[in-house]
């Protein structure tokens, strides 16, 4: 009889598992398409799911059961991780053109420290008129920043425009050696990352506002949700 239970429990949790692990499942999937940013939100809503999929199969015994609690447990685990690490930000202005135009609205996970070169953060910088801001990562903390031939580098490595991408185009016709204001190089602190607009000449940025400590970035992009420029991946 106890040989038969564990039987019919193991049956019960890899029932319940197979949701959650199909969610995973393509949750790796766009990450490695590299269409999707890491979020440390929707990686712990997941992993909570599958605990919480397998606790309520064991304690279900069954495999129909098992199955449906998991289907439900899904969308609840996802809208709390939503609720408390996930927000929408509507882009305003025109300092993020092409990649964003004025009306977009993009989702962002505030648990996502900065950290990776090139990626859209959410700032909110003390003694600006304007905030949220919504920047790309060019300077890690350390690194020298410099601007030379119409192009920005850190530590000599360019990282605007960026080569063989839609900004290189975009920027032939609009020279950004003028607009980036560094008369000098920059060096950033310990604790200071430098943004900048995909759109320099009309972005205020890490140009004017100098470096941006941690605690004033508020989060990272993972995708637009809507607007002029539709549904999709954010790169």
């Amino acid at each position: 009889m106890k040989r038969a239970r564990l039987v019919a429990v193991l049956a019960a949790v890899g029932v319940g598992l197979l949701p959650p692990l199909a969610g995973l499942l393509l949750y790796g999937g766009f990450r490695l398409a590299g269409s999707l940013p890491p979020s440390p939100t929707l990686s712990t809503a997941l992993a909570a799911w599958v605990v919480a999929s397998a606790l309520a199969a064991v304690a279900a015994r069954r495999r129909s059961s098992a199955l449906v609690i998991a289907l439900l447990l899904g969308p609840v685990t996802l809208a709390a991780a939503g609720l408390i690490g996930l927000r929408a930000v509507k882009v305003e202005g025109e300092s993020m053109l092409p990649t964003f135009v004025e009306g977009d609205v993009l989702l962002v996970d505030d648990f996502a420290a900065p950290g990776d070169p090139l990626a859209i953060h959410v700032l909110n910088v003390p003694g600006e008129a304007h905030n949220p801001l919504i920047k790309r990562l060019v300077g890690l903390p350390g690194q020298l920043i410099s601007a030379r031939y119409g192009r920005l580098f850190a530590d000599g490595q360019e990282v605007h425009p960026r080569l063989g991408e839609a900004p290189d185009t975009w920027n032939e016709t609009r020279p950004v050696s003028s607009t980036y204001l560094l008369s000098e190089d920059r060096r950033m602190g310990t604790d200071q990352y430098f943004f900048l607009g995909d759109n320099p000449p009309e972005s205020r940025d890490s140009r004017h506002f100098g470096g941006v400590a941690a605690a004033h970035i508020g989060g990272r992009v993972l995708w637009r949700l809507r607007g002029p420029s539709g549904f999709g991946s954010v790169r």
